[in-house]
């Protein structure tokens, strides 16, 4: 089974600040990084740590940053056949985060705007039965919706991470057999402003599962059954920056092996609190032999649930 992650890729520029600076205001950074990153990239670094069959499908421009990512994810054992060459730069984020951990993200799209999968990929013949879909919110929603049809027909799962929230998912809900969202994602995209409630209208228009994530809490699971929670490790929190994608790509890459939600979600809770304990996106990714340390009995083996 094959995890294909249709998504984007960018060049991160991470800035540490005491605190945000206020409108109009000029402040002094303690430090800056650079990084590749991008939902997608992040995504599937994270599956593939966990041990998961990826490719990754995004497009990047005919630069440095563009090699760059593609011998990144080589280094991965990331399949990158799925990678798109654009006339135009590879995308950019500039991050800033303050001494709390917290941060803010702005982003430069042009490359995943004119990125139009399945159109112009082989995801119409390398999508199989049994493989695994995850796509996010960088790429326009004709794109997200394109690709779970026809992960539908091919018989393949779907994981939507629609992050961040550009456009109305009404359409692609019920094509979604796992949505993970936080909380405030959750009350936009249902339009209620409780997050318990908003779990509740995102399963009715069609969502089988939904993940919400609760930063330092841990995760809730919502199915049509109930109600789930799931505590995560208490951890000094230095960089959450990437978080979210941590715990998105390990929980995708570990039901791809074979588990259930159950089993996945707590393991994917603890490899994001250990990155959020590090600075940096994928610097702070636990690596494959931490990932395998905190796996289930199960799935160390090299087994599988279902």
């Amino acid at each position: 089974m094959t995890v294909h992650v249709v998504g984007n890729a960018c060049l991160d520029t991470l800035y540490r600040l005491q605190r945000f600076p206020e409108p109009g205001e000029t402040i002094v950074a303690d430090g800056m990084a650079e990084d590749l990153g991008g939902k997608g990239l992040n995504q599937a670094v994270a599956a593939a740590r966990a041990g998961a069959r990826v490719r990754l499908l995004a497009a990047v421009g005919s630069d440095r940053p563009g090699e760059a990512v593609a011998e990144r994810l080589a280094a991965e054992g990331i399949d990158i056949a799925g990678l798109v060459r654009l006339d135009c730069p590879t995308d950019r984020s500039m991050i800033q985060v303050d001494a709390a951990g917290e941060n803010t993200i702005v982003s430069v799209t042009g490359c995943a705007d004119r990125f139009a999968p399945p159109q112009g990929t082989d995801l119409d013949t390398a999508l199989k039965a049994g493989d695994l879909l995850l796509m996010q919110g960088n790429l326009r929603i004709a794109a997200v919706r394109d690709g779970f049809t026809l992960a539908r027909k091919r018989g393949a799962g779907t994981v939507l991470n629609p992050s961040p929230i550009r456009d109305s998912y009404a359409a692609v809900l019920p094509l979604t057999d796992l949505l993970v969202v936080n909380r405030g994602e959750a009350c936009r995209l249902s339009g209620d402003a409780d997050p318990h409630r908003a779990t509740q209208t995102l399963l009715r228009r069609g969502a089988a599962m939904v993940v919400v994530t609760l930063g330092a809490t841990g995760a809730s699971l919502v199915t049509a059954e109930g109600r789930r929670d799931f505590l995560a490790p208490a951890v000094a929190a230095v960089d959450t920056v990437g978080a979210g994608d941590l715990l998105c790509g390990v929980l995708a890459g570990l039901l791809d092996l074979g588990a259930t939600i159950e089993t996945a979600l707590p393991t994917a809770i603890h490899a994001a609190a250990i990155g959020v304990t590090r600075p940096g996106v994928l610097s702070s990714f636990p690596t494959r032999a931490e990932i395998q340390a905190i796996l289930p009995a199960v799935l160390a083996r090299g087994g599988a649930e279902r």
